[in-house]
């Protein structure tokens, strides 16, 4: 008995014919207007039937069976798709060449398919005059419409088998390779889509793919063969990024057939509320990643369709669920799926080998290549003819199948893949050479492309230079060999194919004079650059200087950051920067910017100051006894104040309060605390700082003289004031007011920004004025062994984005805008209306002006928005702590622990293991239930939905929320396994291997993370952008196998591509950037090629299952950390109940209480130098892989200094006893060195060295994960050099001694600064003057 789908036509074009009879007046074609196409096209079925007929006519007389016309149409006008039909119709086959072509391609494709004509446009005839050369160019769309000739009739003895279409792939050849599908291959396809898909009249089929490219006839026909309409979606469509969503809905699509990333780049959070048309999601071209299909595929139904050209589209598919495996599903009807193994014989099920495809859909083979079709195309014993994928799969029992990537010659290079089988074709055929190969082979830790060739009998010595060259004009310079070699043979297998690994290793230390002729030096910088260069890159016979330092040469980033160094070392290139080599490239290009370059830093020092004179004289020694005086005295009174609290306020309060009361009632009483507590700070800052400064005033003093004591003394009171509690909201702008700032209204201050580091009566703000995360307002600064104090201006409706800095000194006009990470130099002044970026900062263009609300929150009062926001973070910390009390009652009614018991265990504590495990039990598992809370909490307050709300509305004390609950959340689980997990609970859209480190302002639903991501730590991910009382909220999207280096900023709204790198202190555009690439710097720029760390992937991936259990030993050992203070106040406890009898009132007051409290702090910052020492000893430079029990244990150490030294050493800062403490953990500090606020916590201290007198104000990287390998190297700072605020010295580098390094900077790796000068920017360039 025959099946439905024996009974479909088995030609292409006679599925038309069904459609058109049922449905003739139905909308066939439909292209929607666009920016220069304002009018819809549309034509019926009916339509579509008679102009097909009537192309086809013109077309008959000039064809034959197998004959090929090719098409050179845009998907602009159903013209395209008449003219494919047609050809069918007439007895032909075509090839479509897509108009992006490049014109060799297209006349590589004419000239393989032997084409009888062209059906083109206007435009296409005018660029194919010179290229198609005899070929006849028809105008499709004239024809069309025209009567056909007398006599012609409609071929009637097409035949199933007979060739239907031919589709070029890139090809081993180095010329495209044409793939013959026929009648029966693409019409098994079509029949088993009508039956599976049941598409009808109703649906409106997207059409988005190249008509050059073979999936466009499956989407072509999923709609032609139904009766449904052809939406086009053409190029300018496709690029709309998350407009896709939009432009869907409104062309009502029902059926959709896209790739992955174009998913992606929609940044679409909710499609099944976005789409609600769309019924059929049939993805396919590349993996499906898992958080695409989670999201993607509710509401719907999706596909996940395989299938290579030479298996008529889609050979494989199978429906994808939420939460289901992703396969690449089962064979359609028709076809047969086989794996099987290298002999060609099945492997077991479950076992990974070879997919083969057989049945109806298989493809003829290749044109005019019988040798490639006899390798692929196999007639096998057992299944029949097949088809050799080359794609590694295995089979599950359910028999579905499951991708695993490629097993034949394809590399990846600097994120490219690319098959050395074209880069060989393509050198073979060049002049001259006879053969061939090319691998990857390992240059110095970094992955080279290489390749040898042999050269044709009787041909003199090859010039192997121009050979790449000439290789360069047709490939991109990712796929030129780095070095060519030349060899007398290939080695070949038994079997006589290529051996790669037979290939000798090639040399890399320019053994050899180059063949090509070299371009000498002009002038006596042309020499000494050329030198330098030749120097570095170990080329000691020379190089030309038309060479290109990275394609030529075979530099990297790392001998980039060498070659500054060396050139620094000659006074007449010191002012050569990182950025200025991938700008150059040659040593040519290099000396034409000398005089630009000079220009630049002449102008960068132009904004210098007024120079203060230098007020006082450095008393170490007077210095010491009134810090640690101080410090005493906040010993001995936070010690009084904590006994009152301890033996006074608490029995009272909790004395008469049941289990269930004390429980509860705790962080009530506490949040009440805070609020008592608040005002009295502040009014203590303000008494200490009026009767010991008075006003601030510009000033500059040596630090440990008298002012910079009176400085420290008001500062340290300051410290006292909860700002983090105050900060988003007016009652920060009053605190600082009565601290002597000018602060207008509405201004906005967003967490991070520490203004509590004195200077105030110097700091005026406008209203409306926004102050982004962490962005820095230097009114006390140090430089050069001083304080420098200065004056900041800020005019209204400024607005400072994410870590922006302004230094002191200046004025920014009204309406300004500082974008991300640029630094204000001191003295300079920004006229109103401007945008100013860069390090140092330039003015690029006008400011821009505010967005407009879409959202209409009601605007309240900034004083209620305050009260607000607090209480919302009152209730906020309140519920949070609901679980942690839960805990504890459970765990005192199941072990009969009363609250009577805590207390007296806390004041003679004992082995009671009742009262011990309610104690330790709870303090240990309160983190992890608190966080897995937190998470819920942020999932319960909804989604915030993407637009422009006010500020000053409750939509935005939301967002507020949020995004402190992330960031207090990181601080237990940045850099754990854990993280992504929580951030998924959030709401986020994390993929799988992702690593993730300390992330800022980030709401957790606008967040899209591809899979195999890593983050450095200091990462701002799409925070919300505040100006001028508005708050825009955007989707970011980043791409699978990102890298994003510390302190990176992800704007909101950007969708990135994959396989990219984000330097450290960088901002990312998608704008600027393409799959593979790598940005850095500000402004940032291009690198071509960077020093890629190569480890197996066991250690940097997948790890082995102990490696695993390993990580996670140590990731959970962080929630043990609490019970360290637990344990400290208990100590604190004890001490003092046991020196209270043997001691009188005032030794008691004087004596006990402030030893008992100073005893604790010691406790923790020993445990915290134990920690280090036992657990990774004296750090020396050297690799660690990701998943090694070191990097484990590295990171544990990292983290109990910030739980239990941080807040202790902040104290501290400003004084010895800081030095004193780094010195015991490692860091070596000469004498005199002053250090900033930075050090309160530093990571690998045996890594640092600061010489005599030096001023380092810095976030230093001693360390850096590339490619997830943590590379650990030296710092040093040499005597009298300063560093100045938010420079980051990378590691490996040298800052000689007296030089100057500006803010916001950053060192290159192995960068050394020459001694005396002066530098800054990122990367570092000299600054004169």
């Amino acid at each position: 008995m025959l099946s439905a789908s024996d009974l479909r036509p088995r030609l292409l074009h006679a599925f038309l014919g069904e459609a058109a009879a049922r449905h003739p007046e139905g909308t066939a074609i439909d292209v929607p207007p666009a920016r220069n196409r304002p009018e819809r096209q549309t034509m019926t079925y009916a339509e579509l039937a008679r102009l097909t007929d009537r192309l086809a006519l013109h077309l008959a007389p000039r064809l034959e069976p197998e004959r090929i016309v090719a098409l050179l149409l845009p998907r602009t006008s159903p013209m395209l798709y008449l003219a494919q039909i047609a050809v069918l119709k007439a007895g032909g086959a075509y090839t479509a060449i897509d108009p992006s072509f490049p014109d060799d391609r297209i006349a590589e494709v004419l000239e393989d398919a032997d084409a009888v004509a062209v059906l083109t446009d206007v435009a296409g005839a005018q660029r194919l005059g010179p290229v198609a050369g005899a070929i006849p160019l028809l105008d499709a769309a004239a024809l069309s419409q025209a009567e056909p000739p007398a006599g012609a009739a409609l071929p009637a003895d097409v035949r199933p088998e007979q060739l239907a279409y031919v589709i070029y792939t890139s090809g081993t050849t180095g010329k495209p390779k044409g793939v013959m599908v026929e009648h029966r291959n693409v019409a098994n396809l079509v029949a088993s889509d009508l039956a599976e898909f049941a598409l009808g009249p109703a649906d409106r089929v997207i059409q988005g793919s190249s008509a050059a490219y073979d999936s466009s006839i499956e989407e072509i026909w999923l709609a032609l063969a139904s009766g449904a309409t052809l939406v086009v979606m053409d190029d300018e469509a496709a690029r709309l990024g998350p407009d896709i969503v939009e432009w869907l809905r409104s062309e009502r699509a029902t059926v959709f057939c896209p790739p992955p990333t174009l998913l992606r780049s929609s940044g679409c959070r909710d499609p099944e509320n976005a789409l609600p048309d769309l019924k059929l999601l049939y993805v396919g071209g590349e993996a499906l990643p898992r958080d695409i299909a989670d999201r993607w595929a509710k509401g719907r139904r999706m596909v996940n369709g395989y299938g290579p050209t030479e298996c008529a589209v889609t050979c494989l598919r199978g429906d994808i669920v939420p939460g289901g495996p992703i396969t690449i599903g089962r064979p359609v009807p028709g076809m047969e799926a086989y794996v099987l193994d290298d002999a060609l014989q099945q492997v077991t099920e479950g076992e990974q080998g070879e997919l083969c495809m057989g049945g109806a859909g298989v493809a003829r083979g290749y044109r005019h290549r019988e040798d490639l079709t006899a390798e692929k195309f196999v007639d096998h014993p057992i299944c029949g003819r097949i088809y050799r994928t080359g794609d590694l799969v295995h089979r599950e029992p359910d028999g579905n199948l499951f991708y695993h990537g490629r097993i034949d010659a394809q590399v990846k290079i600097r994120g490219y893949r690319v098959e050395l089988g074209e880069i060989e074709a393509r050198l073979a055929a060049l002049p001259g050479v006879r053969g061939a190969a090319a691998r990857l082979q390992d240059a110095g830790g970094v992955p080279e492309l290489v390749a040898y060739v042999v050269a044709e009998d009787g041909v003199s010595p090859l010039d192997l230079d121009d050979l790449r060259t000439q290789l360069g004009s047709t490939v991109p310079s990712y796929m030129v060999p780095r070095r060519i070699g030349l060899l007398d043979e290939l080695p070949t297998t038994v079997g006589g194919k290529l051996n790669r690994a037979a290939l000798p290793p090639m040399a890399f230390t320019a053994d050899a004079a180059p063949t090509r002729a070299i371009v000498p030096p002009a002038t006596p910088l042309e020499s000494a650059l050329a030198a330098a260069f030749a120097d570095i890159l170990s080329r000691p016979a020379g190089i030309s200087v038309e060479d290109d330092f990275f394609e030529d040469l075979g530099g990297d980033s790392l001998s980039a950051a060498l070659l500054v160094t060396l050139l620094r070392e000659d006074g007449a290139a010191d002012w050569v920067t990182v950025s200025d080599i991938y700008a150059a490239r040659t040593v040519r290009g290099l000396a034409a910017m000398a005089e630009e370059a000079g220009a630049a830093a002449d102008s960068a020092a132009q904004h210098v100051p007024d120079a203060l004179v230098r007020e006082g004289k450095a008393r170490p020694l007077l210095a010491n006894v009134v810090q640690i005086a101080w410090l005493a005295g906040e010993l001995a009174f936070g010690g009084w104040v904590s006994w009152w609290v301890a033996w006074e306020l608490f029995p009272a309060l909790f004395d008469k309060l049941n289990l269930v009361a004390f429980v509860l009632l705790t962080p009530l009483i506490t949040v009440a605390g805070v609020v008592l507590y608040l005002p009295v700070s502040v009014g203590f800052t303000m008494l200490v700082k009026w009767a010991v400064l008075g006003r601030y005033r510009p000033v500059r003093a040596p630090v440990w003289s008298t002012y910079y004591l009176r400085h420290w003394v008001t500062i340290q009171s300051a410290r006292l004031i909860p700002w983090p509690m105050l900060s988003g909201t007016v009652f920060h702008n009053a605190v600082l007011r009565l601290l002597g700032a000018k602060i207008g209204r509405g201004v906005h201050i967003h967490r991070g920004v520490h203004l509590h580091r004195g200077g105030w009566d110097l700091l005026e703000i406008g209203d409306n004025v926004t102050l982004g995360q962490d962005a820095h307002l230097g009114l006390v600064e140090l430089d050069r062994g001083d304080i420098v104090v200065g004056r900041i201006v800020i005019g209204s409706d400024v607005t400072l984005q994410s870590r922006a800095s302004v230094e002191h000194d200046c004025r920014v006009g009204a309406g300004s805008v500082i974008a991300p990470l640029s630094v204000v130099n001191p003295g300079t002044t920004v006229p109103s209306g401007e945008l100013w970026d860069g390090v140092p900062a330039r003015r690029v263009g006008p400011a821009a002006q505010a967005p407009v609300l879409t959202a209409g929150g009601r605007r309240l009062h900034p004083v209620v928005h305050g009260l607000a926001t607090l209480a919302a973070e009152g209730t906020a910390t309140m519920l949070g702590a609901l679980p942690t009390g839960l805990l504890a009652l459970l765990l005192c009614g199941l072990l009969g622990v009363g609250s009577n018991e805590i207390w007296t265990w806390m004041y003679e504590p004992k082995l009671d293991p009742q009262v011990l495990a309610v104690v330790i039990g709870v303090t240990t598992i309160s983190v992890p239930v608190s966080l897995v809370w937190s998470a819920l909490m942020l999932r319960a307050m909804g989604r915030v939905q993407p637009g422009v709300i006010d500020r000053w509305s409750l939509d935005y004390i939301r967002v507020w929320i949020k995004s402190a609950a992330v960031f207090n959340a990181g601080q237990w689980l940045s850099g754990t396994l854990l993280w992504k997990h929580w951030l998924r609970l959030a709401g986020a859209n994390i993929g799988e291997k992702c690593e993730i480190s300390t992330i800022f302002d980030v709401t957790p639903e606008l967040v899209t993370i591809g899979a195999e991501t890593f983050f450095a730590d200091g990462i701002y991910l799409g925070g919300p952008e505040i100006s001028r009382g508005t708050v825009t909220l955007a989707p970011i999207v980043l791409g699978r196998n990102t890298f994003l280096g510390n302190h990176a900023v992800i704007p909101a709204g950007e969708v990135l591509p994959d396989d990219i790198l984000i330097g450290i202190s960088t901002v990312a555009h998608a704008s600027e950037i393409s799959a593979g690439q790598s940005r850095f710097g500000r402004p940032s720029f291009d690198l071509p090629r960077r020093q890629v760390v190569e480890m197996d992937r066991s250690l940097t991936h997948d790890p082995s299952a102990i490696r695993y259990v390993n990580r996670m030993f140590w990731e959970l050992l962080r929630f043990v950390l609490p019970v360290g203070p637990l344990l400290a106040t208990v100590l604190w406890y004890k001490l003092l109940v046991e020196g209270a009898p043997e001691s009188t009132d005032l030794e008691f007051a004087l004596i006990v209480i402030p030893l008992a409290t100073l005893a604790p702090l010691v406790v923790l910052l020993l445990t915290v130098t134990a920690a280090k020492w036992l657990l990774v000893g004296r750090v020396k430079p050297a690799q660690h892989a990701l998943w090694s029990c070191w990097a484990s244990r590295w990171d544990f150490v990292f983290v109990v200094w910030a739980r239990y030294a941080n807040a202790i050493l902040q104290q501290l800062e400003g004084t010895f006893l800081l030095n004193a403490y780094l010195r015991l953990m490692g860091l070596k500090i000469g004498r005199m060195a002053v250090l900033g606020p930075q050090f309160s916590q530093v990571v690998d201290p045996d890594m640092i060295e600061i010489g005599d007198g030096a001023t380092v104000t810095a976030f230093f990287q001693a360390h850096t994960f590339e490619d997830r390998v943590l590379k650990v190297d030296r710092v040093r700072i040499m005597a009298g050099a300063t560093i100045s605020a938010g420079t980051v010295p990378l590691y490996g580098c040298v800052v000689g001694e007296g030089a100057h390094v500006g803010p916001g900077s950053v060192i290159m790796k192995q960068e050394h600064l020459l001694p005396g000068l002066s530098y800054q920017g990122v990367p570092l360039r000299v600054v004169r003057g």
